[in-house]
């Protein structure tokens, strides 16, 4: 189950049934798309995040480039690292 993914079908779901007031058949659309978006939701688990292959290294905050995990300023776009 993607938990996140099912938060955000309800909430499509539940904003279409205004619009389908306002609109008709476009808010009946947008439902569907929300329906199926919530049964999706239920059947795929959450990707996981991508990490570097070396653990000695992480991915910039900014601009994800491969810098080592002891780096305070990330040499290619010179942002700080958390």
């Amino acid at each position: 189950m993607w938990p996140l993914l099912t938060t955000y079908s309800l909430i499509i779901i539940i904003s279409s049934l205004f619009i389908t007031i306002l609109t008709g058949g476009f808010g009946m659309t947008i439902a569907g798309i929300g329906l199926l978006m919530f049964l999706i939701s239920l059947f795929i688990e959450q990707p996981k995040p991508n990490t570097p292959d070396d653990i000695t290294k992480k991915y910039c905050t900014y601009c994800i480039a491969e810098i080592n995990r002891t780096e305070k300023y990330c040499p290619i776009c010179d942002s700080i690292q958390d």
